[in-house]
This record gives structure tokens, C-alpha cells and sequence, in this order.
């Protein structure tokens, strides 16, 4: 059910949720103190823009 929602919706599970690397950039940008880092060395530095979800609804909206 949550598969078929999400695509209605257009919604990636990969894509809409919040990379350390995107946060960061959006930190520098706003010239705001930088946030403390995960001790996962993965969420640390995983970037989902990187990642091919497969979804063609979702390589069309980004």
C-alpha cells in the first residue's frame, strides 16, 4: 500500500529523505553553524543524488 501511495504521489523513498552532504551545502549557504555529524560513517556520507532509484518518475523531477 505504501508503494502504490508513493507513487501516486511521486514521492521516492531514496531521494525525499535528508543527506548529511545536502545539509551541510544548505548550512554553508546559509551561513549557519554547522550541525554535529552522524557517528555512522555511512549517513555521514552517503548521497542519495548519486543513487539511481530506478523510478522514472523520479529522475524526471529532479
Amino acid at each position: 500500500m505504501n508503494a502504490l501511495l508513493r507513487r501516486l504521489t511521486r514521492r521516492c523513498e531514496t531521494h525525499d529523505k535528508p543527506s548529511q552532504p545536502r545539509i551541510r551545502e544548505l548550512e554553508q549557504q546559509l551561513d549557519i553553524e554547522p550541525s554535529a555529524t552522524p557517528d555512522s560513517f555511512v549517513e555521514a556520507h552517503s548521497n542519495p543524488a548519486l543513487i539511481d532509484c530506478g523510478h522514472r518518475w523520479c529522475q524526471q523531477r529532479r
